[in-house]
């Protein structure tokens, strides 16, 4: 028997992952009556830094990171629901700051999010060594059922 998911919540950042993932999402909840979507997009600050170099940013500089992910991810909702056939209610998006992989299984507490869908890494071996992957470590530690979408690259390997 299938489990009909509610509630569905997946994080994008850009990479080739996370779109494979937003494309499974998207489908989920065009094929579940009634179901949401939440897209969540979490900025790193530890990670953006000028250049690598560890200088800290200033005020101003967030300020401006802020509100051009804000503007991306109203324009990412718009561009979902003029593509697909899917209520407006049913898509929401969402910005936060912190560690993605703090972040987004809080995130999952909080809106009760009863399924999470990520993509495969978008890091190299030695980056997942280092700092390890956002989606295992989710898979791991997620209280809700996890989904792991896949590239073409990643199926054929």
């Amino acid at each position: 028997m299938a489990h009909k998911y509610a509630h569905i919540l997946v994080a994008v950042d850009g990479s080739d992952g996370a779109e494979v993932a937003l494309n499974k999402a998207i489908e989920s909840v065009k094929h579940s009556q009634g179901a949401t979507l939440d897209i969540l997009r979490v900025l790193d600050l530890n990670s953006l830094e000028y250049g690598g170099a560890g200088i800290a940013l200033d005020g101003e500089r967030i300020y401006k990171i802020e509100q051009a992910n804000e503007d991306y991810m109203l324009k990412l909702k718009e561009r979902l629901l003029k593509d697909n056939e899917i209520e407006h209610d049913a898509l929401r998006v969402h910005l936060r700051f912190g560690n993605p992989k703090i972040v987004i299984l809080d995130f999952q507490k909080e809106y009760q999010n009863d399924l999470i869908i990520v993509g495969s890494t978008g890091k190299n071996f030695i980056e997942r060594l280092v700092v390890g992957s956002v989606a295992s470590y989710i898979i791991r530690n997620a209280n809700c059922d996890v989904l792991m979408a896949r590239t073409a690259v990643n199926k054929s390997k």
